[in-house]
């Protein structure tokens, strides 16, 4: 009997080394297993930084960068910015005497950003509800998310140009090209909230037998309003950038007084212009910003 006991011990206590061994075996195995994939991980992000960055310097070599030659003539634009642009004296005598000219083409400019984004904002809501996937079908979706998609490749400089053939040079056609970039990109920003939202006060909505309209208009919009308040006021702050440079193809704005003085060789004024330009997009930018922090001080408050 006591033989016996023996024998049962020992096979338990062999089962159990046995057992111990193969978790050990299996531990060993998935450690292995994971560094495999690490390492795998790691090569292939190395490679990608390193196909990169290959690509990169044939392309800048392609575009002929030599940053020798960008070196020797540094003094150049030395000359020109610490000689000209930022001279104290000379900047400011030329700001008293641009400050009228200057004023009216800030306020040319911003006048081109305000009336784009407002003649944009319609359509742009508009296609932005009938782009989201949650609204409408793909027969529809897709054809407007084209459109939609068109109309972001075309810079807005192409438009301005298109623009001044149709309205002449000034400030009308600056503000048609701001418009239509708002269409492209606002109405894809607007499509893309539409396809956050919740879906259930919908559901709610369409239980009662209202349609798509009075289902948009009672349960998707309602939802997205702020979001797109704020996505409204940060594209005019974008708006207002463009805006600034459009004047360069003759599309009225501060972009005028820029490109003649720089065609004058006039880097004073090419500064006077910047610096009027950088007042007037913080200007905007700034009161974006306050408008949005009431709004969202509003949406707390309203919580």
């Amino acid at each position: 009997m006591a033989d016996d006991d023996r024998t049962d011990r020992r096979q338990k206590a062999g089962n159990r080394e046995t057992a111990g061994s193969g978790d050990k075996v299996t531990v060993d195995a998935e450690f292995e297993q994971v560094q495999q994939q690490w390492r795998r991980r790691l090569a292939g992000r190395v490679g990608l930084v390193a196909g990169v960055s290959v690509g990169v310097l044939v392309a800048a070599r392609w575009l002929g960068f030599d940053l020798v030659y960008l070196y020797a003539h540094r003094g150049n634009l030395i000359d020109v910015l610490f000689g000209e642009m930022l001279a104290p004296e000379a900047l400011w005598t030329q700001l008293q005497g641009d400050g009228p000219m200057l004023a009216s083409a800030a306020v040319e400019t911003l006048a081109i950003a305000a009336v784009g984004t407002a003649l944009g904002l319609p359509v742009a809501l508009l296609l932005g509800v009938l782009a989201a996937n949650t609204v409408t079908p793909p027969t529809v979706r897709r054809p407007v998310r084209l459109l939609l998609g068109g109309l972001r490749a075309v810079p807005s400089m192409v438009y301005a140009l298109l623009f001044v053939i149709l309205a002449g040079l000034g400030a009308v056609a600056g503000a048609l090209a701001i418009a239509i970039g708002t269409i492209g990109d606002l109405g894809r920003l607007f499509a893309d909230e539409m396809e956050e939202i919740d879906e259930t006060p919908v559901e709610a909505v369409r239980s009662t037998g209202a349609g798509l309209v009075s289902a948009t208009a009672a349960a998707r919009l309602p939802q997205v309003a702020s979001a797109y308040l704020a996505w409204t006021l940060f594209y005019l702050e974008i708006n207002a950038r463009k805006s600034s440079v459009l004047g360069i193809v003759g599309a009225g704005g501060l972009g005028f007084p820029l490109i003649m003085a720089f065609r004058a060789r006039n880097y004073t004024r090419v500064m006077a212009v910047v610096l009027t330009i950088l007042v007037l997009v913080v200007s905007v930018e700034t009161v974006a910003n306050w408008l949005r922090g009431r709004l969202k001080g509003g949406r707390r408050a309203d919580r």
